[in-house]
């Protein structure tokens, strides 16, 4: 009874980990140029494959053929697709947060630091126009529960620097977390709204965002 008891404790006890792909052990990091490289062009072969057919049609076996390597290579630096999905992903992710972190870290000294975290808006798009199949991978992101988790802990970081921002010009009065969770929100529905978008339209939805988050930073700083 103990025994039966014991197997359906473990068996309930985190179904949520034995399902989610990136529960998976990572595999051996690249330590030579040679290694490096390797993964290099399999993270480019994902990227065209992900462009070409979305995430369903992404295998460990369509990568491996798009970069020239033999499956068992793809599969010693990663489990599944969904770790090299995750791969990409934190990587934009984390180049596209080095550009927020430096830009605010500017701006707390700056009088005019309204202007500039809109000029800091500008730069976040056209960064992310242009890194290499986003548009693709944030597809890929949404239609995974795991890969989405990233993208929240991008929204949760980015947030967080903002607020922080907005301490440092406007003060402690408000809730200012909820203030920079509120702007880091709609800038990236925003961002993913115009990758999405005509050429024809992008320009002048940009331009209105750009807008709207200005007045909403002085109403902010106004009410300091």
């Amino acid at each position: 009874m103990a025994k039966q008891e014991k197997a359906k404790a473990t068996a309930g006890a985190a179904p949520g980990r034995r399902d989610d792909p990136l529960a998976a052990p990572k595999r051996r990091r690249p330590q030579q140029e040679r290694s490096r490289a390797t993964v290099e062009h399999i993270l480019d072969a994902a990227v065209a494959v992900l462009e070409k057919g979305g995430f369903e049609a992404m295998t460990m076996q369509t990568v491996a053929d798009a970069a020239g390597v033999n499956i068992a290579t793809a599969y010693s630096y990663f489990p599944n697709k969904h770790h090299v999905l995750a791969h990409l992903a934190r990587a934009r992710l984390d180049e596209r947060l080095a550009l927020l972190e430096a830009a605010f870290e500017r701006l707390k000294a700056s009088e005019d630091w309204i202007d500039g975290f809109c000029a800091t808006l500008r730069e976040l798009y056209r960064l992310r126009a242009s890194q290499t199949g986003s548009v693709a991978l944030r597809q890929a992101m949404h239609a995974s529960p795991s890969l989405w988790q990233i993208d929240q802990e991008g929204n949760r970081r980015a947030s967080i620097l903002v607020a922080d921002l907005l301490r440092a010009r406007a003060g402690e009065g408000g809730d200012r977390g909820i203030q920079g969770r509120v702007i880091a929100e709609y800038v990236t529905a925003t961002l993913d709204y115009l990758q999405h978008s005509e050429p024809d339209v992008r320009e002048g939805t940009l331009d209105e965002i750009v807008e709207l988050t200005r007045c909403y930073l002085r109403r902010i700083a106004g009410g300091q």
